[in-house]
């Protein structure tokens, strides 16, 4: 597994190293960590990461300005941003990143955070959505999923990587998809962890669109849209 740490504190570096080793060391997961004072290093670096942590406040380019670039390349590895300041919390959804952590970072928060985007990882690689479009059979990856629509009998999966028709019904794939998906609307299923912002008639997704969601599930997705953050460690 590899890890990329960006963070401008070399003691900040030191004792995160340390907590990093012993989580790893007690999952017994191997894993290879690569060190940057800058983004702009980090950009220019040859390696292929799975799990990226971002100091927000760092000098040249933020840790938010590094994952939004990160993000345009196609990168889309795991972001957990590193910071002192809890009110940069929403920016993490602009760049769709995974937790935020608060310096200095507790050792059962840590865990919490890296339990949660190890299990993301492994499910990203075995979980996926079936369906048959015309002649062709096809799987998504739940991970790339922004969200489902129906219109006339036939669900439009909405993608990363491009949109798909077939025939089928939403009542019979909300009950087979993950608890980050949300029957927001009789006609839409979104994933929330694409969600940036909610109000009561939309849901602005990281994309730019507007999924709408009806007043009878507003209440009910806000409950749970909150329950998804504190679970990823963004409240």
């Amino acid at each position: 597994m590899n890890l990329l740490l960006c963070d401008d504190q070399s003691e900040f570096i030191k004792e995160f190293t340390k907590q990093l080793e012993g989580y790893f060391l007690s999952r017994q997961v191997s894993f290879q960590l690569f060190v940057f004072s800058k983004g702009e290093d980090l950009l220019k670096a040859d390696i292929s990461p799975d799990i990226i942590f971002l100091d927000i406040k760092m000098g040249g380019l933020s840790g938010i300005e590094t994952a939004r670039i990160l993000r345009n390349n196609q990168i889309r590895s795991k972001i957990i941003f590193l910071t002192a300041y809890k009110q940069y919390v929403f920016d993490a959804f602009d760049v769709d990143a995974s937790h935020y952590l608060i310096k200095p970072v507790k050792e059962k928060k840590l865990e919490a955070v890296l339990d949660h985007v190890m299990e993301q990882l492994t499910s990203a690689k075995t979980q996926f959505l079936t369906i048959q479009s015309g002649s062709c059979i096809q799987r998504f990856s739940y991970s790339d999923i922004l969200y489902l629509e129906v219109r006339n009998r036939k669900v439009t999966v909405h993608s990363q990587t491009g949109n798909v028709d077939f025939y089928g019904k939403l009542d019979t794939l909300e009950k087979c998809l993950p608890t980050h998906f949300f029957r927001c609307h009789r006609s839409f299923i979104v994933n929330m962890d694409f969600v940036m912002q909610i109000s009561k008639t939309d849901l602005l997704i990281t994309n730019g669109e507007l999924i709408p969601v009806s007043k009878r599930k507003y209440q009910d997705f806000s409950i749970a849209f909150m329950k998804q953050m504190q679970k990823e460690g963004l409240s």
